[in-house]
């Protein structure tokens, strides 16, 4: 991945396909996915909290497939200055809505 690339972060099956068309917006970007729930991501992962800290702290731009309110709680306490912090969207699993956090 190259600095500004995402990561597109699913925590299950049903956000595969969404996740795979904004890959192809984004080739080089990796798609995330919670171990026990999702075959077929590229990476996975056993601890979303933990996946999501480590990624913004990495400076890694985040597109998260998943509630906008479980990434608020889940980044909080990293939360500084949103002018020099990677840019964060929580995107709807079918992708009909995005909120830019």
């Amino acid at each position: 991945m190259t600095p500004n690339t995402p990561a597109i972060v699913i925590l299950g099956n049903g956000s595969l396909a969404t996740a795979k068309r904004i890959q192809q917006l984004f080739p080089d970007a990796l798609i995330h996915g919670l171990a026990e729930r999702v075959q077929g991501a590229d990476n996975t992962y056993s601890e979303f909290g933990a996946t999501l800290r480590q990624l913004y702290q990495q400076n890694t731009p985040i597109i998260a497939l998943c509630a906008a309110g479980i990434v608020i709680r889940t980044l909080a306490p990293l939360l500084l200055e949103k002018g020099v912090e990677p840019p964060v969207l929580a995107v709807a699993e079918d992708g009909s809505a995005v909120v830019p956090l």
